[in-house]
């Protein structure tokens, strides 16, 4: 499955969060998506106001919110919605109008 996560820096934090974001290495990244069963598709920031866009790939939403908590003492906010991509839509969308 599919996740979207965003998220928004507390803004108390921001400084602390970036400094520990800024001495992270990939090995890191791939350790920590490793622990959470989560494999990364890509991940977007907008530095000048502490927002970020992931898109994740894992078999639970358990997987994807245990490794948002890893996150959670120094993000006020994070959204977590399953998306599709353009074929899982667009087979949905034709059973959706082939049972209209």
């Amino acid at each position: 499955m599919l996740f979207m996560i965003q998220w928004q820096i507390n803004h108390d934090q921001k400084m602390e969060t970036w400094e520990t974001f800024a001495g992270m290495t990939p090995a890191d990244d791939a350790a920590a998506e490793q622990a959470h069963g989560i494999r990364q598709i890509g991940r977007w920031h907008s530095v000048a106001d502490g927002r970020g866009i992931a898109i994740v790939e894992a078999d639970t939403a358990e997987s994807v919110l245990g490794f948002c908590m890893s996150w959670s003492a120094v993000l006020s906010t994070f959204d977590v919605t399953p998306v599709l991509d353009d074929a899982g839509t667009r087979q949905i969308a034709s059973a959706f109008l082939s049972s209209q």
